[in-house]
Order: structure tokens, then sequence, then C-alpha cells
């Protein structure tokens, strides 16, 4: 199942992206339209989990992170910072540029996995995706400069 939820974010991304640039070439601002994807994603996550009467699990899922809670914060803090960084940079190039840089995190998910958990996550054909993947940020960077 992990592919399928894998490729089914990839084609959303890919949605995402492409929508989200023509939204701000019509002067949606990347800060407007983060506000209102938070606000959305709110509203629709908080209904379900409403409707479905998680909303006691959230806290005891929270709390039993004990002193680990820090690692939450430092989650949302990164998905809050990366998601607004992801749109300002389609709105200051293009979303397919944008995504082909971004295209970079499996490395630095390899790098904090390591530093933080000391977890080596890296084999042959890992590296070897990986050698290409900067390979190909370094063509789209260096061919798209000016």
């Amino acid at each position: 199942m992990w592919l399928i939820y894998a490729l089914g974010a990839a084609i959303l991304w890919g949605v995402n992206y492409s929508v989200s640039g023509r939204v701000m070439e019509r002067g949606v601002s990347p800060f407007t339209l983060f506000l209102l994807d938070l606000v959305f994603g709110l509203l629709t996550i908080g209904g379900f989990v409403l409707v479905a009467g998680k909303s006691r699990a959230v806290f005891t899922e929270v709390r039993s992170l004990g002193p680990n809670w820090p690692l939450l914060l430092l989650v949302m803090s990164c998905v809050t910072a990366a998601g607004l960084l992801s749109f300002m940079a389609i709105g200051a190039k293009n979303a397919t540029l944008a995504s082909l840089i971004e295209i970079s995190y499996p490395f630095f998910v390899a790098f904090f996995a390591w530093l933080f958990f000391r977890e080596v996550q890296f084999n042959l054909p890992t590296i070897c995706g990986g050698v290409m993947i900067v390979g190909g940020v370094a063509a789209v960077y260096l061919g798209n400069r000016h």
C-alpha cells in the first residue's frame, strides 16, 4: 500500500503545484494561498476527526509522545515553513522548476535520519537513484539560471 499512497501523493502534488502556479499568476500571493490551504486543511481534517469521534484520540496521541513532544513541534514548524517556501518558489519562478529542485529532499531525509536518530537508510540502489537526482537538480538549475 505504501507505493499506492506515495504515487497518489505525487499525483496530487503535481496537480497542486501546477494549479497553484496559475492561481499565483492571477494575483493570489503565496501567503494568502498557504493560509487558505491551512484553513481548508483544518476544516477538512478537523471535520473528519469529529465525525469519526476521534477528537479525544488527538490529545491521547500527543500525550503519548511524552518527553519527545518537541519533535511534534519541529514537524509542525517544518511543514508550515516548507509549504510556504514551496509556494514562494513557485511564485518566484514556476511550478515545474520549483518541484524539480525540491525533488532533492530525499538527501535531506537521509541526512536528518542519520543526524537525529543515527539511522542509515542508504543502500546501493538508493545511492544510485540519489546521484541521478542530484545530477538532475544540477542540470535544471544550470539550464535555468536566467
